[in-house]
């Protein structure tokens, strides 16, 4: 393997589409056809829809229509573009498949001219918005042409990942459009059948063929690597999980890069084809918790860290927005689909301009792969004494969690998250509930809701029942309302300001917790919860997105309640920047065949719900469940298409151990 040839050298390359369709139904057909030295393989499929179904929905004292039709399995809902029946599936294929072309054949295209404009899907709200109320803007590029929308009857994606067994495979989506609209026209296209005839080539041999030596590496600097970290890599290898350590100062002295995010992402890449390793430890995170420049230029952070972050340039428009935010995930996205280098400052031209993560309208946004091909969770630590803490927390968990009764309780706090008039959700306890009641169903709830207000005072979501609860132990801790980086909180029902909360918690009451060693997995729902490049000094002076609105805190929600002494958490799971919900109810979104409420079914919920499905599917290794839920994410809502899809994926860090065994080992 030569590095430096590879290094910078990947071009994707886009394929020209005949025409495409979805799949519900595989007729499994497999043929080799001659294509130079490679041969091509074909899938054939079929999928049959019925005729539309028009209903009218009345929106903010306007008539619009929906269409629902059978066949179909989801919705396309990109905020103020029209909302679509579609059919979606995802097709696993050996890691580098290339696909060749999509052939398709329609049967009878049929038209209809509607009463009034289909229903654009609404605006996402963001999580630390209480006064959310829904909006339903019209994308006027779409709505004022009499092009037919989608422009094609199907599109795809692929990505390149870890599969539930862990092993690196392809991913093709298949996204089929039944119905095709032209807004200016108010009209419709439809077709009651289509055929399609995916070609495809395999590499002749396994793009990837490691030796298997080891499972997990640890990325330490080393003013931080201590006797501790050495202990923990023992205590992994007695376990069976093969470890060992690299320093930066090696990494910078072997892998080239254009900075050292890169030089470390291409370390993982060498480890990956080298030894096969599955997990990686990132240990370090900014170096003081009083005063450290978090950002060095639009690209990182390293100067004033002791191991480096990429941050993205994916940028919203409007008032409120991040610049730029922290994503780990960079470390974990290694490969694209067809098994090249993701360096994330391509476009879909192969053209570099040197910002990475880099949101634009059009050919110049960069194309991410996004699905990991590792397992990746980071120690934030600012000094050895937080090493060691962390250390020996992961070792005691593993070592004394097993048949405990406290880890069988799962303690969910929400409340009233947005003001969705019209279906009037709770959804903070929407999620909570669905979670108790489809996933977590072998755990013993603990509710904290806001609801309980007169009826139940003690179990509403106060700082006070907060700690209760926690320091009685629990296994799983879900926050789902609204936060930044020191605190969280929600709403009582219908109430929708910050004068008169139920509480909630903040850093400054993680001393009250005393749980020591009955430690949760704690997931939190809401905006900048894990964003872990604040300062004390840097809230106080309320230096640009800090997020805090000048209330002084040294390290952010999700960090400090993991590295905790004597109780708190083992691992946190948050945002690093603005979250998304989403609100009322638009039939089955994400095309599991269950209509629900839409806070359960597209962005920051649906992204919670998958990481509790996934362990329920008795996935146990922490950085596994945590890539199941950023897969399943990627196979529903391709994020190249909508930037908050992207976004969502991209600011959500493991802060703890990705090779963490839920629940501890037996022995």
């Amino acid at each position: 393997m030569n590095l430096i040839a590879q290094f910078r050298g990947y071009k994707k390359k886009m394929k020209i589409l005949s025409c495409f369709v979805v799949v519900l139904f595989l007729l499994s057909s497999f043929a080799a056809i001659g294509m130079g030295k490679e041969a091509v393989e074909t899938e054939n499929f079929e999928v049959d829809f019925l005729d539309p179904v028009v209903m009218e929905k009345n929106i903010e004292e306007e008539t619009y229509v929906e269409l629902d039709v059978d066949g179909a399995n989801a919705l396309l809902y990109h905020a103020c573009e029209p909302m679509l029946p579609i059919c979606t599936k995802t097709l696993t294929f050996p890691f580098g498949t290339k696909i060749v072309d999509i052939e398709c054949e329609t049967g009878d295209v049929r038209s209809m001219v509607l009463s009034n404009k289909i229903v654009p899907a609404p605006k996402r709200v963001i999580l630390g918005m209480g006064k959310s109320v829904p909006e339903y803007e019209m994308n006027e590029t779409i709505y004022n042409s009499d092009e037919f929308f989608p422009d094609s009857w199907f599109s795809y994606y692929t990505g390149g990942g870890l599969d539930e067994n862990n092993e690196h495979k392809t991913f093709v989506t298949i996204r089929a459009f039944p119905v095709r609209y032209s807004p200016k026209t108010d009209t419709i296209t439809y077709v009651e059948n289509l055929d399609l005839k995916i070609n495809y080539h395999v590499p002749e041999k396994p793009m990837l063929s490691g030796n298997g030596a080891y499972d997990m590496v640890i990325i330490t600097p080393s003013k931080l690597y201590d006797n501790s970290l050495q202990d923990l890599m023992e205590h992994k290898n007695n376990h069976g999980v093969n470890t060992f350590i690299k320093t930066l100062y090696e990494i910078y002295d072997e892998y080239p890069g254009v900075d050292k995010p890169e030089q470390i992402k291409y370390f993982i890449k060498d480890a990956i084809e080298t030894w096969d390793i599955k997990y990686v430890m990132l240990v370090g995170g900014l170096n003081s918790p009083l005063w450290a420049t978090p950002r060095d230029d639009a690209n990182q952070g390293t100067i004033d860290w002791h191991l480096p972050v990429r941050y993205t340039n994916n940028k919203e428009m409007g008032s409120v927005h991040d610049p730029g935010f922290i994503s780990d995930l960079y470390y974990a996205d290694i490969y694209d689909s067809e098994g090249n280098f993701s360096s994330w400052d391509l476009d879909k031209n192969g053209d570099s301009d040197g910002l990475f993560a880099n949101w634009k309208f059009g050919a110049q946004r960069d194309i991410l792969d996004l699905y990991p091909d590792v397992y990746v969770g980071r120690l934030a630590c600012r000094n050895v004494w937080e090493v060691k803490i962390m250390a020996n927390k992961i070792m005691d968990y593993e070592t004394n969690t097993y048949g405990q009764e406290w880890f069988n309780k799962m303690v969910g706090i929400g409340g009233d998250s947005h003001d969705d008039s019209g279906t009037n959700y709770n959804e903070g306890e929407v999620a909570c509930e669905h979670v108790f009641n489809e996933h977590m169903t072998e755990f013993t709830p603990v509710k904290l809701y806001a609801s309980y207000r007169d009826t139940d005072p003690q179990h509403t979501p106060s700082s006070e029942n907060i700690v209760r609860e926690i320091s009685s132990g629990c296994g799983f801790l879900l926050f789902e309302g609204h936060g930044h980086p020191g605190s969280w909180n929600t709403h009582w029902p219908g109430e929708f300001n910050w004068e008169d909360t139920p509480g909630g918690i903040s850093c400054y009451t993680f001393p009250k917790l005393n749980n020591g060693e009955k430690l949760p997995i704690v997931v939190v729902g809401g905006c900048h919860n894990s964003q872990f490049n604040i300062t004390l000094l840097g809230t106080i002076l309320q230096k640009p997105y800090t997020w805090t609105h000048g209330q002084p805190f040294a390290e952010c929600f999700g960090w400090n309640i993991v590295r905790k002494i004597d109780g708190g958490g083992i691992a946190s799971f948050g945002n690093t920047g603005l979250g998304y919900g989403a609100v009322g109810n638009h039939s089955d979104v994400d095309g599991d065949g269950i209509d629900l409420p839409d806070t359960l079914e597209a962005v920051g919920g649906y992204q919670l719900v998958q990481f509790f499905k996934t362990y329920d599917e008795g996935v146990d290794i922490l950085g596994e469940v945590w890539g199941g839920a950023q897969s399943k994410y990627l196979d529903t809502f391709p994020a190249m298409d909508d930037q908050t899809d992207c976004k969502t994926v991209e600011q959500w860090p493991l802060l703890g151990d990705p090779s963490l065994k839920i629940g501890g080992y037996s022995s």
